[in-house]
């Protein structure tokens, strides 16, 4: 009986004093006034704003990687069409150079004119995605890079080789034609600026998540540099004839002779000197006059 009442005694005065954590938290809640429905109403509105919150992030970060995996994949494409108009354009210069059969030439031909019908049924398509990419509408270098330029270039080069074809087909010689269309200028060209092109596209796709920085902004004015170095070419020379020579130069008039006028002036010709007329000749002396013919004397 002692012991049962030790041990009652021991818990009514745990219960008297308490446990500190208890006693604490109880000690706040009375001291913030706050109930029970109030602490689950506010861990119900944390849930909810928190689920919100994680949400909208999860989707603003899997709409940018969906478009930032957009972009890539639309320069991708552009590479592509690039590099496949390009190649084959440079097998069926290469099958003409070697004389290659009839056939090859042809056969790589067709293959050029698929490679031809696919740039330009996605050339406006080009368009889009470099303004997509570039992010501001306004921002038009590159659009203009593209179309004075790299278009620009690949239409001379598909106008020299098609005329060279031309003149295959006839059994004539098309090295002299492939020469004076400068084609392995061109073909070098496309190949440099294309690269350039689509590299500097490439790197404009990237995802930054630095608040406040001019990142996009740099990038842009290193992609206009780069371009503009590569995507420029340079001025054609006039082309050599036959019938173009050099004119032959003109030797430097004198200075004191004026160029002839049908109106001579004092200026432009001197005026000649007066010939030297000889001067009256001064009447001699009688000492030096001639002697008169004697007159016949009278007769005696």
């Amino acid at each position: 009986m002692r012991a049962l009442g030790r041990l009652t005694g021991g818990a009514r005065g745990n219960q008297g004093n308490g446990d500190p954590m208890s006693k604490y938290g109880m000690g706040l809640l009375r001291s913030a006034r706050l109930t029970r429905r109030q602490l689950i109403a506010f861990a119900l509105a944390s849930a909810v704003l928190n689920g919100i919150v994680t949400a909208c992030v999860g989707a603003w970060l899997a709409q940018t990687y969906a478009t930032q995996q957009s972009r890539r994949k639309s320069v991708e494409t552009l590479a592509h069409l690039i590099y496949d108009r390009r190649t084959r354009a440079g097998m069926v210069v290469s099958s003409m150079r070697r004389n290659a059969p009839l056939e090859e030439i042809q056969y790589r031909k067709r293959a050029y004119d698929e490679a031809y019908v696919d740039w330009n049924k996605n050339v406006l398509l080009s368009l889009f995605a470099i303004r997509e990419v570039a992010g501001d509408l306004k921002f038009t270098t590159l659009v203009k890079a593209f179309e004075d330029e790299l278009v620009a270039s690949m239409a001379d080069v598909d106008r020299c080789l098609t005329q060279a074809y031309d003149h295959k087909l006839k059994g004539e010689d098309v090295a002299p034609l492939l020469e004076a269309c400068h084609m392995a200028t061109m073909h070098q060209f496309v190949l440099d600026c294309g690269a350039t092109f689509t590299d500097e596209l490439y790197k404009l796709t990237r995802i930054t998540f630095v608040p406040f920085s001019r990142a996009l902004e740099e990038r842009k004015r290193l992609a206009e540099v780069n371009i503009k170095a590569n995507c420029t070419r340079p001025p054609e020379e006039p082309p050599l004839t036959g019938a173009v020579t050099a004119a032959p130069a003109t030797p430097a008039a004198p200075a004191a002779t004026a160029a002839p006028s049908s109106t001579p002036t004092a200026t432009a010709t001197p005026a000649p000197a007066p010939e030297q007329t000889p001067a009256a000749t001064p009447p001699q002396p009688a000492s030096e006059a001639p002697p008169a013919s004697a007159a016949p004397n009278p007769a005696p």
